[in-house]
Protein backbone atom coordinates (compact mmCIF):
# COMPACT_ATOMS: atom_id res chain seq x y z
CA UNK A 1 0.00 0.00 0.00
CA UNK A 2 2.83 2.39 0.93
CA UNK A 3 4.72 1.62 -1.90
CA UNK A 4 1.41 2.69 -4.15
CA UNK A 5 0.95 5.79 -2.46
CA UNK A 6 4.41 6.56 -2.90
CA UNK A 7 4.07 5.84 -6.91
CA UNK A 8 0.93 8.09 -7.13
CA UNK A 9 2.73 11.01 -5.67
CA UNK A 10 6.09 10.71 -7.46
CA UNK A 11 3.58 10.73 -10.52
CA UNK A 12 1.88 13.72 -9.50
CA UNK A 13 4.79 15.74 -8.44
CA UNK A 14 6.58 14.49 -11.97
CA UNK A 15 3.01 16.03 -13.45
CA UNK A 16 3.10 19.22 -12.36
CA UNK A 17 6.65 20.22 -13.01
CA UNK A 18 6.52 18.54 -16.79
CA UNK A 19 2.89 20.55 -16.93
CA UNK A 20 4.40 23.69 -15.96
CA UNK A 21 7.71 23.36 -18.19
CA UNK A 22 5.90 21.72 -21.54
CA UNK A 23 3.47 24.68 -21.46
CA UNK A 24 6.14 27.14 -22.51
CA UNK A 25 4.18 30.49 -21.68
CA UNK A 26 5.19 30.18 -18.02
CA UNK A 27 9.04 30.75 -18.31
CA UNK A 28 10.84 33.15 -19.58
CA UNK A 29 11.90 34.12 -22.68
CA UNK A 30 15.16 34.30 -23.80
CA UNK A 31 16.38 38.03 -24.19
CA UNK A 32 17.35 37.33 -28.24
CA UNK A 33 13.75 35.64 -28.89
CA UNK A 34 11.56 38.56 -27.25
CA UNK A 35 13.39 41.11 -27.93
CA UNK A 36 10.22 43.59 -26.43
CA UNK A 37 10.26 41.74 -23.09
CA UNK A 38 11.83 43.47 -20.49
CA UNK A 39 14.16 41.07 -19.10
CA UNK A 40 15.73 42.43 -15.33
CA UNK A 41 16.76 39.52 -13.08
CA UNK A 42 19.69 40.42 -11.43
CA UNK A 43 22.95 38.55 -11.24
CA UNK A 44 22.82 35.87 -8.66
CA UNK A 45 18.93 35.21 -8.85
CA UNK A 46 17.26 32.54 -9.71
CA UNK A 47 14.57 32.44 -12.77
CA UNK A 48 11.38 31.72 -11.03
CA UNK A 49 8.16 29.90 -12.54
CA UNK A 50 4.83 31.69 -12.62
CA UNK A 51 4.22 29.36 -9.39
CA UNK A 52 7.70 30.72 -8.10
CA UNK A 53 9.38 27.27 -8.40
CA UNK A 54 12.98 27.75 -9.17
CA UNK A 55 13.11 26.94 -12.81
CA UNK A 56 16.19 24.62 -13.99
CA UNK A 57 16.25 25.71 -17.57
CA UNK A 58 18.94 27.26 -18.83
CA UNK A 59 19.10 31.20 -19.96
CA UNK A 60 19.89 31.44 -23.50
CA UNK A 61 20.28 33.68 -26.47
CA UNK A 62 18.97 32.30 -29.57
CA UNK A 63 21.85 31.95 -31.95
CA UNK A 64 18.98 32.61 -35.14
CA UNK A 65 18.90 36.13 -34.02
CA UNK A 66 22.47 36.94 -34.06
CA UNK A 67 23.88 38.61 -37.04
CA UNK A 68 25.66 36.34 -38.89
CA UNK A 69 29.03 36.45 -41.19
CA UNK A 70 30.00 36.27 -44.33
CA UNK A 71 30.38 32.25 -43.61
CA UNK A 72 26.98 31.40 -41.65
CA UNK A 73 29.04 31.87 -38.20
CA UNK A 74 27.64 34.09 -35.49
CA UNK A 75 29.82 37.43 -35.88
CA UNK A 76 30.30 37.60 -31.99
CA UNK A 77 31.79 41.08 -32.33
CA UNK A 78 28.85 42.45 -34.53
CA UNK A 79 26.42 41.13 -31.77
CA UNK A 80 28.35 43.12 -29.01
CA UNK A 81 28.20 46.19 -31.19
CA UNK A 82 25.10 46.31 -31.96
CA UNK A 83 24.66 45.58 -27.98
CA UNK A 84 22.36 42.25 -28.55
CA UNK A 85 25.02 40.42 -26.26
CA UNK A 86 26.84 42.05 -23.23
CA UNK A 87 29.80 40.08 -22.23
CA UNK A 88 30.37 40.55 -18.24
CA UNK A 89 33.55 41.80 -16.84
CA UNK A 90 33.59 38.94 -14.35
CA UNK A 91 30.85 36.31 -12.54
CA UNK A 92 31.38 37.11 -9.59
CA UNK A 93 29.16 40.01 -7.83
CA UNK A 94 29.62 43.12 -6.15
CA UNK A 95 33.13 42.25 -4.74
CA UNK A 96 35.19 41.37 -7.77
CA UNK A 97 38.47 43.04 -8.41
CA UNK A 98 38.30 45.94 -10.98
CA UNK A 99 39.29 44.83 -14.73
CA UNK A 100 42.80 45.19 -15.91
CA UNK A 101 43.27 48.86 -17.19
CA UNK A 102 45.85 48.12 -20.07
CA UNK A 103 45.57 50.43 -22.65
CA UNK A 104 44.46 49.12 -25.93
CA UNK A 105 47.10 47.33 -27.81
CA UNK A 106 47.50 47.59 -31.36
CA UNK A 107 46.40 45.44 -33.98
CA UNK A 108 48.95 42.32 -35.29
CA UNK A 109 49.47 41.31 -38.57
CA UNK A 110 50.89 38.12 -38.25
CA UNK A 111 52.77 36.73 -41.78
CA UNK A 112 51.60 33.74 -43.51
CA UNK A 113 54.24 31.01 -44.35
CA UNK A 114 52.85 30.48 -47.74
CA UNK A 115 53.04 32.92 -50.45
CA UNK A 116 49.33 32.39 -52.14
CA UNK A 117 47.37 32.58 -48.16
CA UNK A 118 46.85 36.47 -47.17
CA UNK A 119 48.19 37.44 -43.73
CA UNK A 120 46.19 37.81 -40.69
CA UNK A 121 45.23 40.37 -38.83
CA UNK A 122 44.30 40.05 -35.28
CA UNK A 123 42.41 42.66 -33.58
CA UNK A 124 43.33 43.09 -29.91
CA UNK A 125 39.89 45.26 -28.96
CA UNK A 126 37.79 42.01 -30.39
CA UNK A 127 39.56 39.73 -28.09
CA UNK A 128 39.44 42.37 -24.91
CA UNK A 129 36.15 42.73 -24.92
CA UNK A 130 35.42 38.98 -23.63
CA UNK A 131 38.98 38.26 -21.87
CA UNK A 132 41.86 39.82 -20.02
CA UNK A 133 45.22 39.76 -21.18
CA UNK A 134 46.63 37.34 -18.66
CA UNK A 135 44.59 35.01 -20.08
CA UNK A 136 46.68 34.80 -23.13
CA UNK A 137 49.95 36.65 -22.26
CA UNK A 138 52.59 35.00 -21.32
CA UNK A 139 50.89 31.46 -20.54
CA UNK A 140 49.65 31.28 -24.96
CA UNK A 141 51.75 33.89 -26.86
CA UNK A 142 54.47 35.90 -25.69
CA UNK A 143 54.20 39.71 -25.55
CA UNK A 144 56.10 40.88 -28.08
CA UNK A 145 54.61 40.95 -31.57
CA UNK A 146 56.63 37.58 -33.57
CA UNK A 147 58.08 36.29 -30.59
CA UNK A 148 55.74 32.75 -30.42
CA UNK A 149 56.11 30.98 -33.35
CA UNK A 150 52.85 30.55 -34.33
CA UNK A 151 51.40 27.43 -36.91
CA UNK A 152 48.32 26.10 -38.44
CA UNK A 153 49.07 22.52 -37.34
CA UNK A 154 49.21 23.73 -34.13
CA UNK A 155 46.01 25.47 -34.06
CA UNK A 156 44.40 22.74 -35.34
CA UNK A 157 45.85 20.63 -32.29
CA UNK A 158 44.17 22.98 -29.85
CA UNK A 159 47.08 25.27 -28.98
CA UNK A 160 47.82 29.41 -30.07
CA UNK A 161 44.50 30.66 -31.20
CA UNK A 162 42.95 26.72 -31.10
CA UNK A 163 42.84 27.43 -27.33
CA UNK A 164 39.05 28.83 -28.00
CA UNK A 165 38.62 28.75 -31.96
CA UNK A 166 36.97 25.78 -32.80
CA UNK A 167 35.73 25.17 -29.49
CA UNK A 168 34.15 28.11 -28.45
CA UNK A 169 34.78 30.96 -30.68
CA UNK A 170 34.04 31.01 -34.73
CA UNK A 171 35.65 27.34 -36.58
CA UNK A 172 39.61 27.50 -38.00
CA UNK A 173 37.85 25.93 -41.01
CA UNK A 174 36.51 29.79 -41.92
CA UNK A 175 40.12 30.37 -42.81
CA UNK A 176 39.26 34.01 -44.32
CA UNK A 177 38.10 35.23 -41.32
CA UNK A 178 41.47 35.56 -40.17
CA UNK A 179 43.69 35.27 -43.02
CA UNK A 180 41.84 38.74 -44.19
CA UNK A 181 44.82 41.04 -45.14
CA UNK A 182 46.22 40.69 -48.50
CA UNK A 183 49.91 40.11 -48.99
CA UNK A 184 53.02 42.86 -50.55
CA UNK A 185 53.96 41.31 -54.01
CA UNK A 186 57.55 40.37 -53.70
CA UNK A 187 60.19 42.58 -55.54
CA UNK A 188 61.85 40.81 -58.07
CA UNK A 189 65.69 40.20 -57.56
Amino acid sequence: MLGKLFKIALAAFVLFFASDTLAGNDMDPAPADWPNFEYKREPGQFKRRQNGMIDPTPDVVSLKYLPKDNYGFVDWAKSIKEGLIKPRDTVLDGDAPPPETNEPAPDVIIKSKLDFMPDVLFPHSAHTVWLKCSVCHPKIFKKKAGATPITMTGIWKGQFCGRCHDKVAFPTRNCFKCHSVPRQAKKAP
